[in-house]
Formats: structure tokens, sequence, C-alpha cells
């Protein structure tokens, strides 16, 4: 029966993620589908993007975590939420183009406030330098692949400077950063061949000095046997 059921989990992860034709309204169409069983498809998937997003996250704020404010972008129904306040991180919002996948996360009770946007179509009502933290925990790739250029310049634009502080001797940075958690072929230049905006859009916010690559973790079996990797993002603006 478990074989039966991860083989399910495997037939739904790859109907969610759709393909390169796949337009964004049926991709968030069909999270809405799944939304009810969501948590428990990714389960027998044994997604592990939430928890090492969280992980990446708690290691970029060794302290003060509850007063670190985070928006989780392509939030779902919450996942990781969840492990970001099992890290200790209280100070959450959502963003997520999902009415349903978000009434799922609302159970959870993790976010403070709950914005049903698609980012890259209209400015986002946020404020301007209001969060420390952006995470992504696995955007669908087909619509992270055809993001225009001023979707990661909102991001940009909510996201605080990263701070220097120094206590004693050491030198710590203060927030400042976009986590973004996906499949690694996005990233190489010669990875996925439809992936050429992503990379040439993640080039020119750094060459316009907006912000810079600190971080590319690479993690084996993301989803099935997809290589994953963390990217993160110093905003710096």
């Amino acid at each position: 029966m478990a074989e039966e059921d991860r083989e399910e989990a495997y037939r739904i992860v790859q109907y969610l993620m759709g393909d390169d034709d796949t337009s964004r309204e049926d991709i968030i169409d069909r999270f809405s589908q799944h939304s009810h069983h969501y948590d428990k498809v990714l389960e027998e998937a044994n997604f592990r993007s939430p928890s090492l997003t969280a992980l990446k996250t708690a290691e970029l704020f060794p302290s003060d975590r509850k007063n670190i404010y985070i928006l989780d972008v392509a939030a779902g129904t919450g996942l990781c939420a969840d492990k970001l306040y099992s890290n200790g991180f209280l100070k959450m919002d959502a963003l997520e183009p999902s009415h349903k996948m978000l009434d799922e996360a609302r159970k959870k009770g993790r976010y403070g406030r709950y914005f049903t946007d698609v980012l890259g179509v209209n400015a986002l009502n946020i404020q301007t330098d209001i969060y420390d933290v952006v995470t992504m925990s696995a955007l669908s790739t087909v619509v992270l692949k055809k993001m225009p250029l001023n979707a990661f310049e909102e991001l940009i634009r909510i996201v605080k400077p990263g701070k220097y502080s120094t206590t004693t001797s050491v030198c710590h940075i203060l927030g400042g950063y976009i986590i973004n958690s996906t499949l690694y072929n996005l990233f190489p230049d010669d990875g996925d061949v439809r992936a050429v905006t992503f990379r040439e859009n993640m080039k020119t916010l750094e060459f316009q000095g907006k912000w810079k690559q600190v971080e590319l973790a690479v993690y084996p079996e993301a989803i099935f046997e997809e290589k994953g990797a963390i990217s993160v993002h110093k905003v710096l603006k």
C-alpha cells in the first residue's frame, strides 16, 4: 500500500508541476484542486524543501528569531511556515495566488497577514522595506522560469537592505535576504534550456547592484529523484 501511495503522490506532483507549456492560471487551478490533501501528498513524496528552507533561514538568523519578519512567497498551505515556526520564527505573512491553498494555511494560524496575489502581475500592496527576509519554498518552476524581472524587483522593494552590526569583534549582517528553494537545474548556464529568462533576471539584478547571490546550496532528491538547490540573495539596492 505504501508503494501505491507513493506512486499516486508522484502522479499528483507531476500534474501540479505541469510542463513549460502549462499556463500560470492552470498551475494555480491545479494547486487549488488538490489543496485539501496537498500536505499528505507532499509527505508521501518526501518533499524536503520546507524543512531545508527553514534550516537555511535559521542559519542566517541565529538569534532573535521571534522578531524577524518574513514574507513566505508561494506559501501554499503553510508547510514552510510550520518549519519556520519550529525554528523559532513567529512573525510571518503569506503571499499565495490560490484562495483554496490559503484557506488550508489559515487553519494552521501561522501567518499574520494573507495576501492573495500573483507575483509579477501588479505591484504588491505591501510597504517598502518591511521584511527582513523573503522565503520561496518550491514556487512552481513553470511559473518561476517565466516570471518577469519586475516580480523580483517587487520582492527586493519590500525587503530591508542588509545592515551590518558589530558586536565585540564579530560583524553580523542583519536582514535583507531572499531565499529561493527550487530545482537545481534552473541555475547553471548548461541547465534547463527553458530557464534562460530566470537566469538572465538573476544576473541583471546583480549587475544593477540591487542584490547579490551569496550562496547556492545544492541538495539531492528535492522531490523524488530531482536535485534541488537553495539560492540566497542579499538585498543591496
